[in-house]
Formats: C-alpha cells, structure tokens, sequence
C-alpha cells in the first residue's frame, strides 16, 4: 500500500465537480517513484447535465 500524503486529499476535495474516482498514475502508479517524484492525478468528475449536452464545447480537463 502507497503512502498518499495528505496534501492530495486536500487538492480533490477543492475540485469545481464531485469526483466518481480519483487515481495516481504515472511513477507512483507503477513502483517506480524517485525521492524528488511529484504525484499524477486522474479522475472522472460528474458534470451537470446542462454542462455536458449542448453546442458550445467546454473544457476537455481541469
């Protein structure tokens, strides 16, 4: 089990929309971090529908 500071929970309760899930990807994910190795962050938000259907185009990320 990873030892998740915790400075990273702090960042995904500060997200604009509630989050399905949140992962750590990148070296961490894969064993390999080194001592000066920042965390990668993933999620899928759930949006408002009024956010998600329409014509104009929104941001890809956050």
């Amino acid at each position: 089990m990873m030892n998740i500071p915790p400075s990273i929970n702090t960042i995904i309760q500060q997200q604009p929309y509630p989050l399905l899930f949140a992962i750590i990807s990148g070296s961490h994910l894969y064993g390999f971090p080194s001592p000066d190795s920042d965390y990668d962050l993933r999620g899928v938000h759930i949006l408002p529908v009024r956010e998600v259907i329409g014509l104009e185009t929104g941001n890809e990320f956050i």
